[in-house]
């Protein structure tokens, strides 16, 4: 832990040594899963000189599971054909289902690439002035929104069905005030810790602690 605190923002470390425990604790349980924390190599637009960075957290793996099987699909469904075609020749000749499979290759690896990269730019940004989401939907289209610490009335979570109590992973509402939309962020892994960490952190902004 001492080596990790060298890159602690000395605000937290001086008067929130629990709240800073927590933090790294929750980091070596669901470091897979895209939590970090105090990270130093992010960055987003707007980013005032003096902020810093508490969390960065990406979606649960799990919620990509849909857009993995249907790259799956595209890239068996042509082989399956294409073995089925020598029995059933009904069903076409094996020329065309080969072709068919080189083409669901490039399919198939364009839904991947476009997966991984919703996976790894869909960030979750908490800073010790403000929470930033920031969504990628698909290559073409990408959103951005924030909203300050101080302008967040209530926190809730929510597990959804048996997926998300047996991977522990589930939703964050966001309320603010005088905010035209609240934050609803979805797949978040450990949904109750993050909500307790956000509650930490903003019992720590009111009491003057950051």
């Amino acid at each position: 832990m001492k080596q990790l605190r060298k890159d602690i923002p000395k605000k937290f470390l001086k008067s929130n040594k629990s709240f800073v425990d927590r933090v790294y604790e929750e980091e070596k349980k669901i470091r897979l899963s895209g939590f970090s924390a105090f990270p130093k190599k992010i960055s987003f637009y707007g980013r005032d000189k003096d902020e810093e960075i508490v969390l960065m957290v990406r979606r649960h793996w799990i919620a990509y599971v849909p857009d993995l099987f249907i790259s799956l699909l595209v890239l068996l469904l042509p082989l399956i054909l294409l073995l089925l075609s020598s029995s059933f020749p009904i069903l076409g000749t094996p020329i065309l289902y080969t072709g068919m499979f080189v083409l669901s290759i490039g399919v198939a690896s364009t839904l991947l690439l476009t997966t991984f990269l919703k996976w790894y730019y869909t960030i979750h940004i908490v800073t010790d002035q403000r929470i930033v989401i920031v969504k990628m939907n698909n290559a073409f289209f990408h959103s951005y929104s924030e909203a300050q610490l101080e302008k967040i009335e209530d926190i809730t979570h929510q597990h959804v069905g048996f997926i998300g109590t047996f991977f522990d992973v589930g939703n964050l509402d966001i309320d603010t005030a005088g905010h035209g939309v609240d934050f609803v962020l979805t797949m978040l892994p450990k949904p109750r810790d993050m909500q307790d960490i956000l509650n930490d952190l903003l019992e720590i902004k009111q009491k003057g602690g950051i």
